[in-house]
């Protein structure tokens, strides 16, 4: 008993980081091979990692989770706003976020991790989503030449309360879903979808609401499947055509709102 305390706190001075309990330098460079084949396999999130060197984004990720873990600080990449603002550009948000989260539990329960460290790693990588999700500044955005997120370009947030308002009319007028609103307060839903949108298009991040996988859950069980799902897609393409939203910024929107399809279905 007395060895096995020693172990996990240093001889009795110093309690030993989540890195050296969870198993050192060799259970991290597991742990990050075996998270990146279950990202790259995964399509709500995989097409982020699409052109990228994946032997330099995996040292570099090891060095990050050494480092988060409390072992040795090696890591010399970006902070994680800054690191990351580029795929909020692209359409990341909470949802892939969760996805990634999911992946990493995954990858720490096949190594037999027990469950509290994988708790506790969970609680480190969760620390860092704010910042992940926050996307670039003002500042840097001007600094670019004025590139614009898609909320900018769609004409912000007058665009998204107007696209949430015609949207759910039709979906209110579709009778292939519109069931699965039945007895819903229609003026909080929209309101916490125009929050939803305006995050996912890279607008100010007010959103409060559930995840897409936990609050969809109950439409899943009353039989929300994917024929559902394309027919809310094809009512969000026909309101955006109806604003004269180009072409190109319609095609961008569908990519996103497409990538909530697993979670969303509970897939």
């Amino acid at each position: 008993m007395i060895g096995f305390i020693k172990s996990l706190f240093g001889g009795g001075s110093k309690p030993a980081s989540l890195f050296d309990r969870i198993g050192g330098e060799g259970a991290v460079d597991a742990a990050v091979d075996i998270f990146y084949r279950k990202v790259l396999a995964d399509d709500r999130i995989n097409s982020f990692f699409e052109g990228v060197d994946m032997e330099k984004q995996a040292a570099k990720q090891k060095a990050f989770l050494t480092m988060a873990f409390g072992g040795p600080n090696n890591y010399t990449g970006e902070d994680m706003r800054k690191g990351h603002a580029h795929l909020v550009a692209k359409g990341m948000n909470a949802s892939h976020f969760d996805a990634v989260m999911e992946n990493l539990g995954a990858t720490l329960q096949e190594l037999n991790v027990p469950a509290d460290l994988i708790g506790e790693a969970a609680a480190i990588a969760e620390s860092v989503r704010e910042p992940i999700l926050a996307g670039y500044t003002d500042e840097e955005k001007a600094a670019m030449g004025g590139e614009k997120s898609l909320f900018d370009r769609i004409g912000g947030e007058g665009a998204v309360d107007a696209a949430v308002d015609i949207f759910y009319r039709k979906v209110l007028a579709d009778d292939r879903i519109n069931s699965f609103f039945e007895g819903v307060d229609m003026e909080k839903q929209a309101a916490k979808q125009k929050a939803f949108l305006t995050m996912v298009f890279g607008g100010p991040h007010n959103y409060t609401g559930e995840d897409m996988r936990k609050g969809h859950a109950h439409l899943v069980a009353k039989g929300l499947n994917d024929s559902h799902f394309d027919a809310v897609m094809e009512n969000i393409g026909a309101t955006l055509t109806e604003l004269n939203v180009p072409g190109e910024l319609i095609a961008e929107a569908a990519a996103i709102a497409e990538s909530t399809r697993n979670d969303v279905l509970g897939k």
